[in-house]
């Protein structure tokens, strides 16, 4: 075998394995004997260019099979939640890339290049910030201790013969696959499945240090795995997807409850920001029949809990956005804004209900008058940006956009709101030029490229813009070539 046909084989099996782990194909795997569990843990984040190659290449696969969210207010509170808990691992923690993916599911994967992700039933099953937190801890958990690579080469050392398996699984797909999979399972399955577990153990001490790390109770991810276990015993429907892939034995329990006592006392503290993040998935995700109806909502504005029923009320305005009626949904946001008037969320709440109503004019008034406060900045800068393109200010629009993007220039959402806002300013260069921004922040590099020769396509006399997109083009191939 060629060198170029083993990195080919290599880059196949990584990507195939991680399809696998993301979709229940095959659990997420870990260390060898449980001795070598008490062995110093690493808590630094390694990613090879050829890992993170393979990640974009994995998320693009995965986009074509899930539900990505782009909403800015999400996706801001899952990233700065990820990093959070981040900040107290060493090495390429500024490569991590988070993602919230819209499915009932209870459950979340650490996919190859630092991608990890949960789904937003792993938010509204789970009861606090640290419960969720604690499965995020455990995720990165899996990054630091660098199962994946560690599962491929020891498939490789051992010859499992599973791999052809699960690659047809992955490639032919259906009944073929399942078929596929089953011929070549049996005892290296089972060996397979062992070593699964031990690094969920693995991942599993190592997520107490990092949720400690952050402020957050070890306790609260055994309050979340004893839940989901009873939850499980309880029901005679099928094992919950998180179970699925992230195998739950008593042993791992007991583990995990054994070592609670190494941390101390912190109290769990409730989060605004979860609890409207929380409220905001289930009026936006769950539907009027589901656990974000106006009914619900409306019931859980009487709960003792002040948090919960001061979240049920902006849970309350965005199922009425939701729904169509748009006054409603102004009145209930322009009431809990004046209620707390330094909660940046109600402003933007506010100015969503009156968009909503095509009232573009009111929602720019409400955004301009937050601009400059600093703790949610893109997003604010996002809808302010909205509402001056709906409202006639293309230019203005653009000036914000660029602004916000100086600051935050990874925020995908952001790249694609301003190749619309050129698009209405018949800047077409510069249109595709920003839409090829939002697809290669996606990881969606073909599409990136893509875009960027229609922009070359739309240059007039800009020398500037010109050298511009050639480098960029450039870049990114560099960047496609690593996988190819």
């Amino acid at each position: 075998m060629s060198v170029a046909e083993f990195k080919l084989s290599y880059r196949r099996f990584f990507l195939g394995a991680a399809l696998a782990t993301l979709f229940g194909l095959l659990p997420l795997p870990p260390i060898a004997q449980s001795d070598e569990l008490l062995a110093p843990l690493q808590a630094t984040i390694v990613i090879l260019p050829e890992e993170e190659a393979m990640g974009r290449e994995f998320i693009a696969a995965a986009r074509q099979q899930m539900a990505f969210i782009e909403d800015p207010l999400l996706v801001r509170y899952v990233e700065a939640l990820g990093h959070r808990l981040a900040a107290s691992l060493k090495g390429n923690t500024a490569r991590l890339r988070f993602f919230l993916i819209e499915n009932k599911l209870v459950n979340a994967f650490a996919g190859p290049g630092g991608r990890l992700a949960i789904f937003t039933g792993l938010i509204t099953t789970t009861h606090t910030e640290a419960e969720l937190a604690s499965v995020m801890a455990h995720e990165l958990g899996h990054v630091a201790q660098r199962h994946l690579p560690r599962m491929m080469e020891r498939a490789s050392r051992r010859q499992i013969p599973t791999t052809a398996g699960i690659l047809a699984a992955i490639l032919l797909g259906g009944q073929a696959g399942a078929a596929a999979m089953a011929a070549t399972t049996g005892a290296a399955m089972s060996d397979q499945l062992r070593y699964n577990r031990e690094f969920e153990r693995e991942a599993d001490v190592l997520s107490l240090t990092i949720l400690t790390d952050a402020g957050y109770p070890a306790g609260a991810m055994m309050d979340f795995l004893k839940r989901l276990d009873q939850e499980n015993r309880l029901q005679s429907a099928e094992v919950p997807e998180y179970l699925r892939t992230h195998p739950l034995t008593q042993n791992r329990l007991a583990l995990v409850e054994s070592r609670l006592r190494q941390y101390g006392d912190v109290s769990d503290s409730p989060s605004l920001d979860y609890y409207h993040a929380h409220a905001r998935v289930r009026a936006m995700f769950e539907g009027p029949g589901g656990e974000g109806s106006i009914a619900g909502f409306l019931h859980e504005i009487d709960s003792v809990d002040k948090l919960r029923a001061r979240a049920a009320r902006y849970g309350l305005a965005l199922a009425l956005i939701q729904q169509g009626d748009h006054v409603g949904a102004v009145e209930v946001a322009t009431r809990l804004r004046a209620d707390y008037p330094e909660y940046t969320l109600y402003d933007i709440a506010l100015a969503e209900a009156l968009l909503a109503d095509g009232k573009a004019g009111q929602a720019v008034e409400i955004l301009e008058s937050i601009w400059d406060r600093n703790d949610i900045s893109a997003p604010v800068a996002y809808y302010l940006a909205d509402a001056l393109m709906k409202s006639g200010q293309l230019d203005d629009a653009r000036l914000r956009l660029r602004s916000a993007l100086r600051r935050s220039p990874s925020d995908a959402a952001l790249y694609k709101l301003l190749a619309r806002v050129e698009g209405e300013r018949n800047q077409w260069a510069q249109s595709f030029q920003a839409l090829a921004e939002y697809y290669f922040l996606r990881d969606e590099l073909d599409q990136a490229l893509g875009h960027l020769q229609t922009a070359a396509t739309h240059i007039s006399d800009s020398a500037y813009l010109k050298a511009s997109i050639e480098a960029r083009i450039k870049e990114i191939e560099r960047n496609r070539g690593k996988v190819k």
